[in-house]
């Protein structure tokens, strides 16, 4: 069972800030780039595009401290980190699938989607439910799959992908929207 985080931060984050700035001013070794890649399931590839850096810059070129910006970047990832498999109670390989699986949750206007259009018009409350029992969950799956392709076929522009989680950790806006899937996840509502 998931509990809400003991300690929340001030800015709105689901964890603990306070010691953030003043380890990220004390420069990282580089060393922990490795250590937080492990944590979240990276690659060297993969982390070298969420800090926003080449791969050669990175393994080569930092060998001894990174930068404070870089420090803080790698420090928030940690903690976003820790903080989903906190959520996942520690279950490494369904957090790393996670990471890779896209969201509707995070199809928000910060990141190139439109805010939601709909045409759907409420059935009075007498029209709802059925009388016959339960309704047919695989008929209605099926109807809704059907819906979609139809509607795919129709529509001249490809439908845009939901974002992953990890495609948007390149970001503090991206990390933060990350975050708050997380705090929603903890306080139990469906994400």
């Amino acid at each position: 069972m998931v509990t809400p985080s003991a300690q929340l931060s001030g800015l709105g984050w689901g964890f603990s800030t306070t010691d953030l700035i003043l380890q990220a001013r004390q420069k990282l070794p580089r060393s922990r780039v490795d250590e937080i890649a492990t944590l979240g399931g990276l690659t060297k590839k993969q982390m070298a595009l969420v800090l926003g850096v080449t791969e050669r810059s990175l393994y080569n070129h930092h060998q001894g401290e990174l930068s404070v910006p870089l420090s803080e970047r790698l420090l928030l990832l940690e903690k976003v980190f820790q903080h989903g498999l906190s959520i996942f109670d520690g279950h490494r390989e369904g957090f790393y699938t996670w990471l890779h699986t896209p969201l509707a949750e995070l199809a928000t206007p910060e990141v190139g989607f439109a805010s939601p259009i709909t045409n759907y018009v409420s059935r009075p409350i007498t029209e709802m439910g059925t009388k016959q029992g339960p309704a047919d969950l695989l008929a209605a799956a099926q109807a809704r799959r059907e819906r979609l392709a139809n509607q795919q076929a129709t529509t001249a522009q490809p439908m845009m992908s939901y974002p992953t989680p990890l495609s948007l950790l390149d970001t503090v806006t991206g990390c933060k929207l990350v975050d708050n899937v997380f705090t929603r996840i903890e306080s139990g509502v469906f994400s």
